[in-house]
């Protein structure tokens, strides 16, 4: 990976540019940071020219890929990086793009009125129900309410969509995007799980860091400043969202523009404090080294302390 990048790499004082290959988990409105950075030039004017070699992949699978070198940086959720280092990857968090955290609920049929209700019924989830973000969510949520469901791992939210529109599946687990657009339409019962308290987070790997820290830097400018551009220019913003997420309602993509420039943060430090409990029960059965996983095993803020005491955020905001 990093031998890849170096033969990319040009003298960025040239104006020439760096390659970088990103991935992302699911297809949300946040994970959809690069993607607008990327059609913006944004990257591109901190010396950065990105690629897309998979995207909605499942959290899990962008995590492996980062692991594999199959990309440099992966739009995910801090529970497949979690497990990651868990199983004794360097997986590292260097941001998080939300103030808030999961952001997940439950779409059901309208005969669900109650979660306890899904019990012995199909739910939709991206990838499985233990170690992908939004299904866990899910999984634990139907659990808690006493119910056990069969979980159908349908790749994409859009899939996951579809076939509860076509009745193939009873309810699914979908980021808010969905409820948003769903507004509108009212077909189905909306349930908000307990939040894990984690949320979506940017991940590379400590061996990316400790080979090029100054190129990681670069590409975080990139993402910090285009969410600043997702805050202010909204016109030239929803437009991209809409695509992007392939919804046909204008009014609903604005919607969601402003729910989520409202959501990002400023300063988009990884603080995970309040998850770290639940993340340590989630996978205290599975890994006995759970007991003791804390927030500085699985997060790098020295990155974005740095970018903030240089003084690059607040001339953004200025």
């Amino acid at each position: 990976m990093a031998e890849q990048l170096a033969s990319d790499r040009i003298d960025r004082t040239d104006n020439l540019v760096q390659g970088v290959r990103i991935a992302t988990g699911v297809g949300s409105a946040n994970q959809c940071i690069t993607r607008i950075g990327a059609r913006t030039g944004t990257f591109a004017k901190h010396g950065l020219r990105l690629t897309f070699p998979r995207l909605e992949v499942g959290g899990p699978e962008s995590v492996a890929g980062l692991l594999r070198g199959e990309w440099d940086f992966a739009h995910t959720g801090t529970v497949p990086v979690a497990e990651a280092v868990l199983n004794g990857g360097d997986t590292v968090i260097l941001l998080r793009d939300s103030t808030g955290h999961d952001n997940s609920i439950i779409l059901a049929h309208p005969a669900i009125t109650a979660l306890r209700q899904l019990n012995g019924k199909k739910i939709g989830v991206p990838f499985d129900a233990y170690s992908g973000q939004t299904g866990v969510i899910a999984r634990l949520a139907v659990e808690r309410a006493g119910a056990t469901a069969t979980y159908v791992g349908l790749g994409t939210f859009r899939n996951i969509f579809a076939a509860l529109a076509a009745g193939d599946i009873d309810a699914g687990a979908l980021p808010i995007d969905y409820h948003i657009l769903e507004q509108s339409q009212k077909s189905w019962n909306c349930f908000t799980p307990r939040s894990l308290n984690v949320p979506s987070v940017l991940a590379t790997t400590r061996r990316m860091i400790a080979t090029d820290r100054q190129g990681v830097l670069c590409f975080l400018r990139g993402f910090i400043e285009t969410i600043y551009g997702f805050k202010t220019q909204a016109g030239s913003v929803t437009p991209m969202l809409q695509e992007f997420l392939g919804f046909s309602d204008l009014n609903a993509s604005m919607r969601l523009h402003d729910h989520y420039a409202a959501a990002f943060p400023i300063v988009p430090r990884p603080t995970l404090t309040d998850g770290m409990q639940g993340l340590r029960d989630l996978f205290s059965e599975r890994y006995p080294a759970a007991g003791e996983l804390t927030e500085q095993h699985i997060v790098d803020a020295s990155l974005i302390d740095e970018l903030e005491q240089s003084g690059f955020i607040a001339q953004l905001y200025s």
